[in-house]
């Protein structure tokens, strides 16, 4: 299946993804703010909520993309990933760094 997939032809879709995971990023970079700012307790409901609305966003941007253009869905889904993940990853480094652990 992924070799039938056109990379270069699905290079605005993967950019498209990027961004979209990156947008679904920012409920669980909210909910993480005002713990990392030491103004709030950690709160288990806000952080289940941050997740579920990540979720919701990534979910939306695949659905939507299979409706509207089937063929892109696999450079899309692989570029919604990268961004999720890799603004996990740096958040994860910059925090590390920060707090010297």
């Amino acid at each position: 299946m992924l070799s039938d997939v056109s990379w270069s032809d699905g290079i605005p879709h993967i950019v498209v993804g990027v961004l979209m995971g990156l947008g679904a990023f920012v409920p669980s970079a909210a909910a993480l703010w005002p713990v990392l700012k030491g103004t709030n307790r950690v709160s288990m409901v806000a952080g289940l909520l941050a997740i579920g609305a990540s979720f919701a966003v990534l979910l939306v941007g695949v659905f939507a993309v299979h409706l509207l253009d089937g063929d892109g869905l696999v450079p899309f889904a692989v570029g919604e990933m990268g961004g999720f993940v890799g603004a996990l990853v740096v958040i994860s480094t910059v925090l590390m760094v920060k707090l010297g652990r």
